[in-house]
């Protein structure tokens, strides 16, 4: 659980493993290899490491955090709404979140012409420039405004394979020229830079493209095959997905509710690898719905979290979810319009709260002060296969386990014995 809402009185760093790690396995190494060479110093050499695996773990004990939102598109003139976009940056390193999560509508695109809609990604990265400069992970999707360039084109007419939205996307987020931008390249073909998976921690996070990657359409669906298998090979205790349309209509009618079979597909395939979130954006507003399956445990259940608060103008709506829900139903537990803000997430181990933090004014003009409105909790089922050596339940056996040995090395189990 959070220890406190107020993210201000948290300054502490959150610690940076993963040099010290590869230190530590080097010196692992050493002793090893000093077993064969060196059998006077090996003791010495295998209590150092001891002891410096204890200091990883005192480490990875600590909970981490990161950010949801996304849809910070503002006027066509930058593209960008560029102070609350600024205070999402700002809320973010305040947190020392570990990375962004942002489902699209980065931008207002919505039909200019394309080196003008590269323009306006380039002012977003400006923005959002201190969170690379700080080394926080910055996960990125498109929206529907990432690929407005064919809002008026025929349902079978190929985008421009000369000039398109989808190739300046690349310019910006697939480029060698800038490799602290470039998202992860393993997604499926036609989709690089755009679907991804990235392994943090304890975590699987997917980025979900719906607009049929470079072939650049809103097909409101996503690439199941690709995401079954990346589930497969998962063995992360957390998975979030995330893409630019609820999965479940509310306001937009373009969504990924207009291939109910296909979206059915999705959801169960999420709920099979043990995610409970699936974050988006589109309409702007926040919304936490439970995605009831029916099978009359809430606890399994996916919540949907529509976050589309970064700066984009707000919409108004209420239940009923009046969709094509197949066999699910969605039950709204809460909703909040005319307000900015974004989600934090703290991953405690096996126990995750999202955080609402909702932004007090709706003023761009006024520096924004955010307050915690909206909190739930859950606590992940676990490892899909149980490791015996995997001490502290993260489905993995390393130095963070190692530690936890350290840490009672030597110790007994029996209570002292008074008599002797």
């Amino acid at each position: 659980m959070l220890k406190d809402q107020n993210p201000r009185q948290d300054s502490a760093p959150a610690p940076a493993l993963g040099s010290f790690e590869l230190w530590v396995s080097d010196l692992f190494r050493t002793w090893c290899f000093g077993f064969r060479i060196f059998p006077r110093f090996r003791a010495l050499v295998f209590l150092l490491v001891i002891c410096l695996a204890g200091a990883v773990q005192a480490s990875a004990a600590e909970p981490w955090r990161f950010i949801i939102t996304c849809d910070s598109r503002g006027s066509l003139a930058t593209g960008v709404n560029d102070p609350i976009l600024a205070e999402m940056v700002r809320e973010t390193l305040v947190w020392n979140a570990e990375f962004l999560v942002f489902a699209g509508d980065l931008v207002y695109g919505a039909g200019i012409p394309p080196d003008q809609f590269e323009t306006q990604l380039w002012n977003w990265v400006k923005v959002v420039r201190p969170l690379y400069d700080a080394g926080v992970g910055v996960y990125v999707c498109r929206g529907n405004h990432e690929v407005g360039d064919m809002w008026r084109a025929e349902p079978n007419e190929p985008p421009d394979p000369k000039d398109n939205y989808a190739l300046r996307w690349l310019n910006v987020f697939g480029s060698d020229e800038h490799p602290e931008l470039k998202l992860p390249d393993n997604g499926p073909p036609g989709e690089k830079y755009m679907s991804y998976t990235v392994a943090h921690k304890n975590v699987l996070v997917v980025a979900l493209d719906e607009y049929a990657g470079m072939g650049h359409h809103a097909v409101h669906s996503v690439n199941q095959s690709w995401l079954d298998a990346q589930l497969r090979a998962n063995a992360k205790p957390h998975v979030f997905a995330f893409g630019h349309e609820p999965a479940f209509r509310t306001w937009h009618p373009d969504c990924l509710d207009a291939y109910p079979d296909r979206r059915d597909a999705l959801w169960r395939s999420l709920a099979s690898a043990g995610a409970r979130v699936y974050t988006c954006g589109h309409d702007h507003y926040y919304d936490h719905a439970r995605i009831d399956d029916g099978d009359g445990n809430p606890n399994n259940d996916i919540h949907q979290l529509i976050v589309a608060t970064a700066g984009a103008p707000s919409y108004s709506w209420r239940p009923p979810y009046d969709g094509n829900n197949g066999d699910f139903y969605p039950v709204q537990l809460y909703h909040v319009e005319q307000r900015w803000g974004y989600v934090v997430v703290e991953i405690d181990d096996l126990n995750v709260t999202t955080t609402w933090m909702e932004r007090q004014n709706n003023i761009p003009a006024q520096s924004g002060v955010y307050k915690a409105k909206h909190v739930w909790a859950y606590t992940a089922a676990g490892c899909p296969v149980k490791l015996a050596a995997d001490l502290n339940g993260d489905c993995h056996v390393d130095f963070a386990d190692l530690a936890i040995l350290a840490s009672q090395w030597l110790a007994s189990g029996h209570p002292p014995n008074p008599k002797k």
